[in-house]
């Protein structure tokens, strides 16, 4: 049985949210997003238990995020294969769920940042912190503009810049907020 997919798929449910909220949880959505994986694959594939990955597993298929997509008997075993819905996600979450996302989604950047340094230590990752008074006009004109430079280079959601596996995966995170350092 195969199963391919969706290039993009937006997520604002708030089931489907809290899914996103654990940074394991979005590690494995980033595995199962490029291939079938059973949950011992996964458990290696993250360097964690099996039991933890299990109960992290089951949350995705419970939220819809992930489908079983095969089973197969391995000496009287079945083994299950799983893949996410989407290669990538979009997350629309609303009020209630924003801290909560965010802490998740920095926590698993900040895992790739420090795994990628490690795997690539001749390629350091380039970033750039500001903090600025700018006023909400101005700072629309700059979403919209960063927004087209990403389509630019990156593409449409879900649809990849490159086809070429030979050129090398490039992360990109841009945030902007409130800066909380004023009270």
């Amino acid at each position: 049985m195969s199963f391919e997919p969706v290039p993009f798929q937006v997520i604002s449910d708030p089931r489907q949210l809290k899914a996103f909220a654990d940074p394991l949880r979005i590690r494995l959505l980033h595995i199962l997003a490029e291939r079938e994986a059973t949950n011992q694959q996964l458990a290696a594939a993250v360097d964690e238990p099996q039991a933890k990955v299990l109960h992290h597993v089951r949350t995705l298929l419970d939220a819809g995020l992930i489908r079983l997509v095969d089973q197969r008997i391995r000496g009287g075993n079945v083994e299950k294969y799983y893949r996410a819905t989407a290669r990538l996600y979009g997350l629309r979450p609303g009020p209630d769920e924003t801290t909560t996302l965010a802490g998740a989604v920095f926590e698993s950047v900040t895992r790739e940042i420090v795994a990628s340094t490690t795997l690539w230590p001749d390629e350091p990752p380039n970033w750039e912190g500001r903090r600025a008074r700018i006023a909400p006009e101005r700072l629309a004109e700059f979403t919209t503009r960063l927004q087209a430079l990403i389509t630019e280079y990156w593409g449409e959601p879900g649809e990849p810049a490159e086809d070429d596996p030979e050129v090398p995966t490039v992360a990109l995170i841009a945030a902007t907020y409130r800066f909380p350092g004023e009270g």
